[in-house]
């Protein structure tokens, strides 16, 4: 998508006046159009994200065990944050230190 906006924008006949030529300063100016426009699209995915992640019905388990083997079965399909509910207690789940999965107690 960057690649793409910058090569429309560089082979723009019309550019912004009074500059008529393709130099540093449309280089730049290119540069941070497309930027800003990428950056508003990231924005915009990642808020799709967080709100579909709150959506989410928490996952309900009645032991750690339970939780725990269910996880591990399932973690290419888990978001980190997602909220685990063991036994009536809230988690969320997170990485550690080595990039394994933990629940961390929910501190509301």
């Amino acid at each position: 998508m960057l690649n793409t906006c910058f090569t429309r924008c560089w082979e723009s006949i019309q550019q912004p006046y009074p500059h008529v030529e393709h130099n540093e300063w449309y280089y730049e100016h290119c540069t941070r159009e497309c930027r800003k426009q990428y950056m508003q699209c990231v924005d915009a995915m990642e808020q799709e994200e967080a709100e579909r992640v709150k959506k989410r019905p928490p996952l309900e388990f009645s032991s750690f065990d339970k939780a725990r083997d269910w996880i591990r079965s399932h973690k290419t399909e888990l978001a980190l944050g997602t909220v685990v509910v063991v036994a009536g207690v809230a988690f969320v789940l997170a990485t550690g230190g080595s990039g394994a999965l933990i629940l961390l107690p929910l501190a509301l």
